[in-house]
């Protein structure tokens, strides 16, 4: 991840990006884990002044930068930029404490797509994880960035899902 994220913003194409967006801030890294986008790395930046969002995909050496577009949230959230010095767990160890809850608390609901994003929600800097699962659920665990401790879990229904 860190290097993904470094290896983008010594881009051309993120620091021209970076002089006509000055204030977007670095709001979440998001992977898709499946063999399709096994090495691909989606970094979303914030540009508060425009309620904005611009992605950038970083796969190898390929860089793509994705239009800006409207961010996907609540009217009153707040976009906290991350803290990259305060994560100590990476994608990998992330998942393997969700896998392990997984396992332990909800083992008859067996994952067929993975999908983690690093954020700063207000509960900290967590990695967001959600399991879509054989039985058309999602399982959604927090867990700390920093601490690796798990902060929630949640498992629902993909057909209540819109209704909550």
């Amino acid at each position: 991840m860190f290097e993904s994220v470094k290896k983008l913003e010594n881009s051309a194409e993120f620091k021209k990006f970076k002089k006509e967006n000055k204030e977007a801030f670095l709001t979440h890294v998001f992977y898709m884990l499946d063999e399709a986008n096994r090495n691909a790395v989606q970094l979303g930046y914030y540009n508060k002044p425009k309620d904005r969002i611009t992605t950038f995909i970083v796969e190898g050496s390929n860089i793509i930068k994705n239009p800006e577009a409207e961010v996907f949230k609540e009217q009153e959230t707040v976009m906290n930029p991350l803290d990259l010095g305060k994560v100590k767990l990476d994608v990998n160890e992330a998942i393997k404490i969700a896998d392990r809850l997984q396992h332990e608390k909800y083992k008859e609901e067996v994952p067929v797509k993975r999908i983690a994003i690093l954020q700063h929600l207000p509960v900290g800097q967590v990695w967001n994880i959600t399991f879509v699962t054989q039985t058309f659920k999602t399982l959604n665990i927090k867990v700390d960035a920093g601490t690796g401790k798990i902060v929630s879990d949640k498992l629902l229904s993909i057909v209540e899902f819109g209704k909550k």
